[in-house]
């Protein structure tokens, strides 16, 4: 059997050499092979990460050999992951600190922040809490300064589970409850900025640290907030994880059965999932749950929130203390290197001086850091308290615009059920007398023989009635098409004194009957904006009223009035006019009551609604002047 593990141990280390020769036997130039080397080293880093870290160096090489610059930058970064994850962090630290200084010598925050987040994860990986806050604080701020919202995520969450561990494993309660309080602002942010997994990892510790915090009900609040994201996601140690906290919930509560269930499913899934290593992870917690429940002792002691680190090695503890004692505050100190050379070339009493110097400067450094610092806090508690003003502005805005559009529905439909009621009833009236008339009509021809001239008279009111109620549809099926299509304003230049001209036409008979005289005086050039249907309705309407209220032998004159700000076409009768009483109605949007003409002509009442309607859709307005026996005047205003 050794054997077999050492010929499969040969063939995978040859595996990807492999893949590596195939690879560069299709390419011709340097700089492809260089990238060959990088793309199998990165494909096979968490697989085979000491055959990963040998190609990468090959590659490496090749790209010093090169002269490219940045991609052996990328190489080191992956030998310093590929470092870390071998358990040589000493070694990673210094690769990603040899990046660092590159990075920051071209300027770049970005590959910097990426560095210090990398440094962060190794000292976190090598169990040094300390030194990876101190390195996931200062890449945070560059992620903030870079505005690169998705690794600004990360970082918090990487210090919010030192935070937390740090409170678990601790008896201060001021510890938990400020992990908790880091922990609830990194959820914030992270629903809005990161992914499921960050998410995940906030709510399972938050879980954790409320239990010990004696907040059952919020530990189980966000315990099962976990729990949906890792089912979700079909993530096992995620189910496992949190469902392991849902039983000490439960025991604290006295819940046993419930304990018990939550157990049988962790077991359940394990099973399932094929992870048999998870039994061992999680043995001590089936035994620590196990012996509470055959004791009744609702008194759970936490452990660590991820069971996968509770057990330390001895080997893992001697590696923390070594890259502790060579690598701790290297990085600050570095830029100094060469002003202690200089200071040791000087006698006793500059370099006393000097020291004094150094003290005092540090300690101004330090004020000066605790100030930055401070003013950082403040700008970021200005910023969350102005983002939810904002938020609660907004708020306000929206539901006083959701009042407003009520409103004005119900405006429009207290006025809708209006119009219907008086269309009904203007319909019922006007279709209704000219047919009991005809009827009537009819009824009597068959009693008695008329005579021809009282059945033409007759027939005559008859005609005048119908064509009353004929318009009154017309302008009914005009605005009730547009109502129920919808349809759209179509906006283009219009000649206005040729829309007058046909208008003359279309009323001549009406013009000779009363002996009037239409005036066009708009001159030819004048051109409006404006939709052709909608303004020959207008035009029509209104022209047809002067007629409708003009004394016989009068004239009807349609002229202009071009101002700054709008054209006004003003339409002038020398009719019967009006009172200030029935020129207000008239002024307002609603239907109106129709009035007979000067020679007893009937209307329905609704076409100066629908001029008023089709001219404010357009943005025009209507105004009128009238005076008793003098007249009336209608202008139709078109801003430009």
């Amino acid at each position: 059997m050794f054997f077999l593990l050492l010929s499969f141990f040969a063939i995978a280390q040859q595996s990807g050499w492999d893949r590596l020769n195939s690879e560069l036997a299709k390419l011709s130039d340097d700089s492809s092979k260089v990238m060959a080397h990088y793309k199998v080293s990165t494909e096979l880093y968490k697989s085979a990460p000491q055959e990963a870290k040998d190609i990468a160096e090959k590659g490496y090489e090749l790209a010093v050999e090169n002269k490219m610059e940045e991609v052996e930058l990328s190489f080191l970064n992956v030998i310093g992951v590929i470092e870390s994850k071998l358990y040589h962090f000493d070694e990673s630290i210094k690769t990603h600190f040899k990046v660092l200084r590159a990075r920051e010598k071209r300027g770049d925050k970005q590959g910097a922040m990426l560095s210090l987040l990398n440094i962060g994860n190794v000292f976190n990986m090598s169990r040094d809490a300390n030194q990876a806050l101190i390195y996931y604080e200062k890449a945070m701020l560059l992620a903030r300064e870079v505005n690169d919202l998705r690794n600004e995520a990360n970082i918090a969450v990487n210090i919010g589970n030192i935070r937390a561990q740090g409170a678990l494993k601790g008896s201060s309660k001021s510890d938990v409850i400020a992990a908790i309080s880091y922990l609830l602002k990194t959820v914030d942010f992270c629903k809005r900025k990161a992914p499921e997994v960050d998410l995940y990892n906030c709510y399972i510790l938050l879980g954790y640290l409320y239990l010990k915090n004696e907040d059952v009900n919020k530990s189980e609040y966000y315990t099962d907030l976990a729990i949906g994201i890792a089912e979700a996601g079909d993530f096992t140690y995620g189910i496992c994880y949190s469902r392991i906290n849902k039983a000490n919930i439960f025991v604290r509560r006295g819940q046993f059965d419930l304990a018990q269930k939550e157990v049988d499913i962790i077991r359940s899934n394990i099973k399932k999932s094929g992870l048999h290593d998870l039994y061992d992870e999680f043995s001590s917690d089936f035994t620590k749950i196990a012996k509470a429940i055959q004791e009744n002792d609702r008194n759970i002691v936490l452990t660590d929130v991820d069971s996968a680190t509770r057990a330390d090695s001895e080997a893992a503890e001697l590696i923390r203390l070594k890259v502790r004692e060579e690598l701790r505050e290297k990085y600050d100190t570095e830029k100094k290197e060469l002003e202690n050379r200089n200071l040791l070339l000087e006698n006793a009493a500059v370099e006393r001086e000097s020291l004094l110097f150094k003290i005092l400067l540090g300690g101004a450094a330090a004020l000066l850091l605790m100030f930055i610092l401070m003013l950082v806090l403040l700008q970021r508690k200005n910023r969350q308290l102005h983002m939810e003003k904002s938020k609660v502005e907004q708020a306000r805005d929206e539901v006083k615009e959701q009042a407003e559009k009520i409103q004005l529905q119900h405006q429009e439909l207290v006025q809708a059920d209006r119009f219907r009621s008086r269309i009904f009833s203007v319909v019922s009236h006007d279709l209704r007398a000219p047919i009991a008339n005809f009827q009537v009509l009819l009824s009597v021809s068959r009693l008695v023989d008329l005579p021809a001239d009282d059945i033409k008279n007759t027939l005559i009111a008859i005609g005048q009635e119908v064509e009353t109620a004929s318009k009154m549809l017309d302008e009914l099926l005009v605005w009730s098409s547009q109502q129920m299509s919808n349809e759209s304003l179509t906006f283009q230049q219009l000649k206005v004194h040729d829309l007058v001209d046909e208008c003359k036409l279309l009323f001549a008979d009406r013009l000779r009957i009363k002996e009037l005289t239409l005036l066009n005086k708009v001159d030819p050039q004048v051109v409006i904006s404006g939709d052709l249907k909608r303004f020959e309705f207008i035009l029509r309407n209104i022209i047809s009223n002067a007629i409708k209220f003009s004394f016989l032998g009068k004239t009807v004159t349609v002229s202009h009035q071009e101002l700054v700000q709008e054209v006004i076409i003003a339409i002038t009768d020398e009719g019967a006019g009006m009172d200030a009483e029935k020129l207000q109605k008239l002024q307002g949007r609603d239907m109106q009551e129709s009035y007979l003409g000067t020679f007893q002509e009937k209307g329905a009442g609704i076409g100066l609604m629908l001029c008023h309607e089709f001219a404010n859709r357009m943005g025009w307005y209507i105004r009128m002047e009238s005076k008793i026996g003098l007249g009336s005047v209608f202008y139709i205003c078109i801003p430009k």
